[in-house]
């Protein structure tokens, strides 16, 4: 493995890191707010789902979101030929302009989405070292990357909006032990949702991994894979649970509406569905999005007025903001690293 690989791989283990430590805690927010687990319980649960999650799908061989960051993002014509400084410098500049824009949201607590963080920073990455038509605009990155910035979040709050409806009716004359039934759910679903969190989390590293086979950089793909890869991702997404972020959990489970135990069952089976489908589809989803915006709809089908919409558009800009400016970013610094390597 070349010294560019090992550089790529120790970023790629910092943002998975940073992806279990946003991401885990929006998985579990609704459970502790609603009392259903203590948050050490919650937190321990979600850690150990998240390690065996990845590894379990690796053995099963599923790769299909991994596979098209490195395949459907851009075209590999754009790829035959070039030296491994060049490979280097575009991968390097896709997860640095990633990082950026991550670490300015933290900083200043803007709402971000880490999977068009990400892809965003690629995007833009390759547009500085290929130019704008080497992306698979047409073929895939507008529908599965650009339109799912808000259509993975409408699906989240109508599929919310319509399950707790739904579900309203099926247990309104239900027996007070309901809540027990309800708390019991939860648990079961706090490990189904952690997994489909980790599961397309582990697959977005995944994909950068990929790419560096695709540069000519290592020998990794779908079928070469080493299993102590995996286990590293799927240890880094472990450590950021562990790391969790508090304020996160708060915002998804306080801030937005006040979440009962049929709602956090409601917006959780509502996540895990939107997740499972998109992850079999080979979808980057912003889990995140998924989950807040589940509770959004949820919030609103319970009383509308009570939702607080001023938080909700605030994640919102956030979301719209994400994709251009990781983009910019990652433009930005290909071109800075390219005139410093002299590419």
């Amino acid at each position: 493995m070349s010294v560019y690989a090992i550089v790529i791989l120790i970023l790629v283990l910092f943002y998975t890191f940073y992806m279990g430590f946003n991401d885990g805690s929006t998985a579990i927010a609704t459970t502790v707010v609603s009392r259903a687990v203590t948050p050490k319980q919650a937190i321990i649960t979600a850690a150990i789902t998240k390690f065996i999650l990845p590894i379990a799908v690796f053995f099963l061989g599923s790769t299909s979101v991994a596979s098209n960051i490195n395949d459907s993002l851009v075209y590999g014509e754009f790829f035959q030929n070039i030296s491994p400084e060049q490979g280097f410098a575009f991968v390097l500049s896709g997860m640095i302009g990633a990082i950026i824009w991550g670490a300015i949201a933290f900083a200043f607590k803007i709402p971000n989405t880490i999977s068009h963080t990400l892809l965003g920073g690629i995007i833009g990455s390759a547009i500085g070292a290929f130019g704008f038509n080497s992306i698979q605009w047409t073929e895939y990155v507008l529908l599965n990357v650009v339109a799912m910035v808000l259509l993975a979040p409408l699906v989240g709050f109508i599929l919310g909006y319509l399950f707790l409806l739904i579900t309203k009716k099926l247990v309104r004359h239900a027996p007070r032990r309901m809540n027990n039934i309800l708390q019991a759910v939860q648990r079961v679903n706090l490990i189904i949702l952690t997994g489909a969190f980790s599961a397309n989390n582990s697959q977005k590293a995944l994909g950068i991994v990929f790419l560096l086979g695709t540069v000519g950089l290592a020998e990794f793909n779908g079928e070469t894979l080493p299993l102590w890869l995996v286990i590293l991702v799927a240890g880094a997404l472990t450590l950021g649970m562990l790391f969790g972020g508090f304020r996160v959990m708060n915002t998804v489970g306080k801030k937005i509406f006040k979440i009962t135990p049929i709602h956090s069952v409601v917006a959780q089976l509502t996540t895990s569905l939107v997740s499972i489908v998109g992850t079999g589809l080979g979808i980057s989803l912003g889990m995140g999005q998924v989950m807040t915006s589940s509770v959004v709809g949820v919030g609103a089908a319970e009383r509308y007025k009570a939702v607080h919409w001023t938080t909700a558009g605030k994640i919102t800009l956030g979301w719209c903001l994400t994709l251009p400016i990781s983009m910019l970013a990652g433009f930005g610094v290909y071109k800075l690293v390219a005139l410093i390597m002299g590419i």
